[in-house]
């Protein structure tokens, strides 16, 4: 059982490397997360949407995402060893449904966000965050 854990644990640090080690080379397109106010760039009041926006998509794109990979493999794993144990594939099982409840539950924030941030800088409603990028600032 020790052996198992052990092994678990090695699977779990080792995708964890795997997908925080190239998000380090995208962290550039979010940094800075404030794009005026250098310069001869004054910010403006769009620029405070542009800038929860920003912060959105990063937070969605950087951590709720990896987050909800490494959940998903945790569950599997978990429904992988459990080695005919009825409980054990039940908990993964409910792991894997509550993982996936939870990412629809953060992507309908994510686009309920977008459409309202969007919409206010746009000037009314008819954003769609989905097929549209953020608009620029003027």
């Amino acid at each position: 059982m020790k052996l198992l854990n052990f092994l678990t644990l090695m699977v779990l640090g080792l995708a964890l490397l795997v997908i925080l080690i190239p998000q380090n080379a995208l962290a550039q397109d979010y940094l800075p997360l404030v794009q005026c106010g250098f310069g001869k760039n004054p910010c403006a009041p769009c620029d405070l949407m542009s800038l929860a926006n920003r912060i959105v998509d990063f937070a969605f794109k950087m951590i709720i995402l990896p987050l909800a990979a490494l959940g998903i493999l945790a569950a599997g794993l978990t429904m992988l060893t459990a080695g005919g144990s009825q409980t054990q594939l039940e908990k993964g099982k409910s792991m894997f449904w509550a993982i996936i409840i939870g990412f629809f539950i953060a992507v309908s924030a994510w686009v309920i966000i977008n459409t309202i941030l969007g919409s206010i800088v746009v000037g009314g409603f008819g954003f769609n965050p989905l097929t549209e990028n953020f608009p620029v600032c003027r």
